[in-house]
């Protein structure tokens, strides 16, 4: 399928401290291999935390960025807490974060800010990043054009995407090492059909 004309998928997300970003590039390069879709790099491809992502007109950016500083002018800092990592059925293995409480209430406050500002908001495209579809996706997609919003949302660094039928069957080994931080800056970027982020648009500082 072809996405609708003149748009853009929005990524708000969470950058880490620059140490944890680095510490997830060393993660993911050594997972380099024909099997994989991309790794962190820490240049093109590095260590960032989704919010929210939907897609919108392109002439909706400059709302998106007014409405963006506005809701995070009294946000508050918080310990994104690393508890583990995980492989998704869409195939994305990724770093785990606690889903606190205060991540939660930063999640509704930017979905609740820029949703409607989206492009189709009740027939929204199917993003390659949406597999698979299942009904609670499609269901929070049409709502806030995030597939993985509200109670299916879950903080988390990507380190790589698997091949179709190319996962491994034991699960990577990772030698023990500390990923949490504290919540210092978001920022917003345009993604590409993965969801990797790739432009810069805007930058946020908490706390």
């Amino acid at each position: 399928m072809i996405p609708p004309k003149d748009s853009v998928i929005i990524n708000v997300c969470i950058i880490p401290s620059q140490d944890v970003g680095n510490k997830c590039v060393e993660l993911s390069q050594p997972l380099k291999s024909d099997s994989t879709m991309f790794v962190l790099d820490g240049k093109s491809k590095f260590a960032h935390m989704t919010v929210f992502m939907a897609r919108f007109a392109n002439s909706e950016v400059g709302n998106l960025l007014s409405a963006t500083e506005k809701t995070l002018k009294g946000a508050n800092s918080f310990l994104c807490e690393h508890t583990g990592y995980f492989m998704t059925a869409g195939r994305y293995l990724e770093v785990s974060y606690r889903k606190s409480k205060e991540f939660m209430v930063l999640h509704e406050l930017l979905i609740n800010s820029l949703k409607d500002y989206r492009i189709n908001p009740n027939n929204p495209f199917e993003e390659g990043y949406f597999t698979p579809y299942t009904e609670g996706q499609q269901q929070n997609a049409k709502e806030t054009g995030y597939d993985l919003a509200h109670n299916l949302y879950r903080p988390h660094i990507t380190l790589t995407r698997y091949k179709e039928s190319e996962v491994p069957k034991t699960f990577p080994a990772f030698a023990p090492v500390e990923l949490s931080f504290q919540l210092s800056k978001v920022c917003m970027y345009k993604a590409d059909d993965n969801g990797a982020v790739y432009e810069k648009l805007g930058e946020f500082t908490i706390g």
